[in-house]
């Protein structure tokens, strides 16, 4: 029970904190509007208790006025109940314009600072099944929580000055009476905050579930995905899956409800216990001739309202305090800082051309892994010169090119050196921008042929004669040149009526195109011409093997007949080298190399 209480003292803290952070973000992006629509909320919140005050009024004026004859006393009180009652209409639409403004850009705002701190994580961080969990957590219903909470306390601030104002009015008639009717409105706080908690937990466990089913919603949605599905007959048995975790998530849900909305009826009967407790006192006071009629009246609203106003604030409250756990979630990815360490004073190269690269010692094993992906690498890349990594699948080669050097992780042993730097001090925007790299699962863009090409430099202007040389390098200018716009053909079917759909070799040569326009200084290729044909694959090589000296190169791939134009060749086994030297040497050796050479050889002979 204790350990629940200190949840629910928490997660108020929490409320707190993050409204005033949010009032902070709101503050920066548009200050005068903040300040506007506080303001009218607090106007609007005090004015129905001077309205039912000034009704009150207006009833004692009339009932003076029968009396004396005499009307001279009811035009003051009419006006001033007509202006109460016309006022907050006018107020309430001006409101509604300023939080329309505040929504839309604080929507926009909010979505680029997710984007922005997704794009920062390390990614090692974006392949970690917990931390995927922790973000789909937090952003399952996108940034609207964040939207929610402050429309939520905007309201709540406008009860709760509704409820001071109605709270002095009221003790002026009876506090006993006022006392009573708020305390029969908490049971209903208590419901909320009990149920609201629960199910933000149901969410919060079943995050990697709910991963799954967007996981597998993809072969519905995703054109390619589909086209697979359809092929390999999966779709039934997806779908399958797909009930079988909602329904069991669904009726999770729908048990707290049901215990949910039980304790709110009894809750919502209480209430009303209350207020009709309270009225009938003040009717009992009436037929006494205690208070005057108006007063009576005035009484009769400001008890309502305030009961009214009490249950509304602790709901409002309630459901916060559910919301909260969300944005508390959001925000908490928002403080996450990439899981890499950066030093504060990070080493710039200022490169004009490749460094030295020198592995010392360098072992590496993946987190929850026994097995060592590499182990113990030692050797020397001096500048310009072609390494090529040749090996069975798993046996580190891409491990060593890609997740070490570009710093995807940092060694568990050893340590890595740019021109006798350690990489892990090295600025590691400024390190990437020296990086051209093909990874196996290698991304294109459905822009314009040019634009996809000078995504490999997108802070600079689209230089048109180099994105013509990496397309002629890259060898996909041999499709460009037959497209009816050329470069300027848009990509992807779906943007456009004339739009083309490259085919998987002609999309790796684009990414090829995307790297070699990068003008890197080291070039990182992994299986560049996996869906390449082989002509255009000899092509490719050739363009690598005559690079510039001061330009390096990591290859890796299963092609002996490209792989041997390399300066220097390293085979690979379960994460060690086990063989080195150029390809002559290498069949010179007559070992692993040889061997798979030989035989790949044959197969095409």
């Amino acid at each position: 029970m204790d350990r629940k209480k200190h949840k629910t003292l928490r997660n108020f803290r929490d409320l707190f904190s993050n409204i005033f952070r949010i009032i902070k973000i709101l503050w920066e992006l548009m200050p005068f509007n903040t300040v506007a629509i506080l303001t009218l909320t607090v106007v609007i919140g005090a004015i129905p208790v001077f309205a039912a005050k000034a009704m009150g009024s207006l009833i004692d004026a009339i009932v003076a006025a029968v009396k004396s004859g005499s009307t001279h006393l009811v035009w003051p009180a009419l006006i001033f109940f007509a202006v109460l009652t016309v006022v907050p209409s006018i107020i309430r639409i001006i409101r509604s314009y300023i939080d329309r403004i505040l929504f839309l850009r604080m929507q926009d705002h909010l979505e680029i600072m997710a984007l922005r701190k997704r794009g920062s994580f390390d990614i090692a961080q974006h392949e970690d099944g917990k931390f995927q969990d922790f973000l789909q957590r937090a952003f399952n219903n996108g940034i609207f929580p964040i939207i929610n909470l402050i429309d939520g306390s905007l309201q709540n601030l406008e009860t709760s000055v509704s409820i001071l104002a109605g709270s002095l009015a009221a003790v002026t008639i009876d506090w006993r009476i006022f006392v009573f009717v708020v305390l029969t409105s908490i049971p209903q706080f208590a419901i909320e905050i009990k149920y609201g908690g629960r199910l933000w937990g149901i969410w919060a466990e079943n995050s990697g579930r709910q991963r799954r089913v967007y996981d597998l919603r993809r072969f519905f949605e995703n054109r390619f995905a589909i086209i697979d599905g359809k092929i390999y007959q999966v779709g039934v048995k997806f779908l399958s899956n797909i009930k079988k975790i909602l329904d069991a998530f669904t009726g999770e849900q729908l048990k707290a409800e049901h215990w949910k909305t039980i304790g709110e009826i009894g809750a919502s009967a209480l209430a009303a216990f209350g207020l009709f407790a309270g009225t009938a006192f003040i009717i009992k006071s009436a037929i006494a001739g205690t208070v005057a009629i108006g007063t009576v009246v005035f009484a009769f609203q400001t008890l309502n309202m305030v009961s009214g106003w009490t249950s509304s604030m602790l709901s409002y409250t309630a459901r916060l305090l559910e919301r909260n756990h969300y944005v508390t979630d959001i925000f908490a990815v928002f403080d996450t800082a990439p899981s890499l360490p950066r030093v504060k004073n990070s080493v710039h190269l200022n490169l004009t051309s490749a460094p030295t690269i020198t592995f010392e010692n360098v072992s590496f094993k993946y987190h929850g892994q026994e097995k060592w992906a590499l182990k113990n690498i030692s050797f020397e890349l001096k500048p310009g010169e072609k390494l090529g990594l040749v090996g069975d699948n798993g046996s580190g080669k891409s491990t060593l090119a890609i997740r070490m050097l570009l710093r995807i992780h940092d060694p568990t042993e050893g340590r890595i050196l740019v021109n006798g730097t350690d990489l892990k001090n090295l600025d590691t925007d400024e390190w990437l921008s020296y990086l051209g790299v093909l990874p196996q699962d290698y991304v294109t863009y459905n822009f314009t042929v040019a634009e996809s090409i000078a995504v490999g430099r997108i802070d600079e202007p689209v230089q048109m004669p180099v994105v013509e040389k990496s397309a002629e390098q890259s060898t996909a200018d041999s499709f460009i040149k037959n497209l009816e716009k050329g470069y300027d053909h848009q990509i992807g079917v779906e943007f456009g009526e004339n739009a083309i759909e490259p085919s998987k070799g002609e999309r790796q040569k684009l990414a090829i195109a995307k790297a070699l326009y990068r003008k890197p200084h080291i070039l990182v290729l992994d299986e560049p011409t996996a869906s390449i044909d082989s002509s255009s694959a000899a092509l490719i090589f050739k363009e690598i093997e005559n690079m510039p000296n001061d330009r390096s190169a990591i290859l890796i791939s299963h092609n002996f007949a490209t792989i041997k134009r390399a300066t220097k060749i390293f085979v690979m086994k379960d994460g060690e080298i086990i063989e080195k030297g150029t390809h002559d040497e290498l069949i010179a050796k007559n070992g692993v190399y040889t061997k798979a050479y030989n035989e790949q050889k044959n197969e095409y002979n």
